[in-house]
């Protein structure tokens, strides 16, 4: 792992977190990670970390790293450094090493996200870390990100070393036969992995948004809270002032000057303002709160590894809380609508079916932002509906289509339309495998600068065959 920041105590945090030195810190993560993945989940490893304190001298390792055929996996880069920023930086480390995954760490007062998003691009090794950072959000990413670029690696190693294999290899069929048997139950091994590596970069990528979806909440719930004590103050000078007067009123002769000062008292409290907003900003904390705990709630469900076996479950929750989590893919160029009719349960793996949920949400939001019309934001719409004894999701986009050429091919493994760094040609080819295992189907209707929509067809008693 490469660290570029000018902050010497952003190495220092950083070395402690990921080296196995974070003490109670790496006790609490491996709690979450437990909780978040069960018992399964592989112990954290330690990080080798160099350093640098620019861009200039982290293009410099970067570049030596790579000639010595030590690549780093992953750049923790600051955004805001003496000479090139932060993104210059992630462009110049990407001409030299294009695999590399870059954690860009920036302030809450720095450059907009959707400056960023301008500038970079939608690439799938590139995630934003907003400072101050939690650590179990730091050590998530980080294993996420280093899980998933050693098996990026090795199955770019596995399909090379099989390409060769297969050119070298013209000997009996019977060996042929017994060959590709192996070779059949190694690649169904790996895509077991492939598809944990993506539900563990999904949640590293959908760390950072969740972050920035929470402050906003969090956020008005301050404010009000800062309105109520100011207001409290307000009332309490109120209320003081009626008991300080109240003799006098008792007394008689004094009451019409006791009641003017009165009237004063309420004026500088704005009494009539008070009874108005008190309510609202009590509303304002509750719906803050409950939103954030809505959150929490849809993350955990959404990264909960769940049961192996297949059980029955609800669809329609399984989708909202995909869309809850997923909203900042594409809150900046499309609403997303919801037209769930009631269904029955289906018996699934839940978990696998939301992942395929995601890839589509996502690819909606691409495709809408594809169209280049920034201005014209787009619309994602999810139904359900009964069928007979098969439950039918469509997820539809307004986005730019997907080209007649390549309709015959967009659920081949690795096959991508998107620019080279946005997209690994996977997360349809998952989507199809995981429905293909339900017993159900996938297909689509496209039309190019309208836009596309996937019909997901699952029976609700489960596959005949598990």
């Amino acid at each position: 792992m490469l660290v570029i920041d000018d902050n010497e105590g952003i190495h220092a945090t950083l070395r402690a977190l990921l080296r196995g030195r974070g003490g109670q810190v790496h006790a609490e993560a491996s709690g979450v990670e437990r909780e978040l993945f069960g018992s399964a989940a592989g112990a954290a490893k330690p990080f080798e970390i160099a350093g640098a304190q620019c861009g200039e001298e982290g293009l410099a390792k970067t570049e030596q790293a790579v000639n010595e055929g030590q690549r780093f996996a992953i750049a923790f880069v600051d955004l805001c450094m003496p000479g090139w920023d932060g993104i210059e930086t992630t462009e110049k480390l990407w001409a030299t090493d294009p695999d590399l995954q870059v954690v860009l760490v920036t302030g809450s007062s720095d450059v907009p996200w959707a400056e960023i998003r301008q500038r970079v691009g939608f690439r799938d090794n590139f995630l934003v870390l907003k400072k101050p950072f939690e650590p179990v959000e730091v050590r998530q990413i980080a294993q996420a990100l280093a899980r998933k670029w050693d098996l990026n690696a090795a199955v770019a190693e596995r399909i090379h070393e099989l390409e060769n294999r297969l050119l070298a290899r013209n000997v009996e069929l019977e060996l042929l036969a017994e060959h590709l048997q192996r070779e059949a139950a190694e690649r169904a091994r790996i895509e077991v992995e492939l598809r944990l590596a993506q539900k563990l970069e999904a949640v590293g990528q959908l760390a950072s948004g969740i972050a920035h979806e929470i402050n906003t909440p969090i956020q008005y719930v301050s404010d009000s809270l800062h309105f109520l004590k100011n207001a409290t103050s307000d009332m309490r000078s109120l209320i003081e002032a009626y008991r300080n007067e109240r003799p006098g009123l008792e007394a008689g002769p004094t009451g019409a000057e006791a009641l003017e000062r009165l009237a004063e008292a309420e004026d500088a409290a704005d009494l009539e303002y008070l009874d108005e907003a008190l309510p609202q900003a009590l509303q304002r904390v509750f719906e803050g709160v409950g939103h954030v705990a809505k959150l929490v709630r849809s993350m955990k469900e959404f990264a909960h590894p769940g049961q192996r076996e297949l059980a029955p479950a609800d669809l329609r929750r399984g989708i909202e809380n995909t869309v809850t989590v997923a909203r900042n893919e594409y809150k900046y160029v499309a609403d997303v609508v919801l037209e769930l009719d009631e269904i029955p349960l289906v018996t699934c793996n839940a978990g696998e079916l939301n992942q395929v949920f995601l890839n589509l949400i996502v690819n909606a939001a691409h495709a809408i932002a594809d169209r280049g019309e920034p201005e014209a934001r787009g619309t994602i719409t999810i139904r359900t509906a009964r069928d007979g004894g098969m439950v039918r999701v469509s997820i539809g986009d307004t986005g730019c289509g997907i080209p007649e050429a390549a309709q015959q091919r967009i659920f081949e493994p690795f096959f991508t339309t998107k620019e080279v760094g946005r997209g690994t040609g996977q997360g349809l080819a998952i989507a199809r495998s995981i429905v293909d295992q339900h017993g159900g189907n996938i297909a689509f209707e496209t039309e190019q600068g309208q836009g596309t929509t996937f019909h997901i067809c699952l029976p609700v008693s489960g596959p005949e065959t598990p």
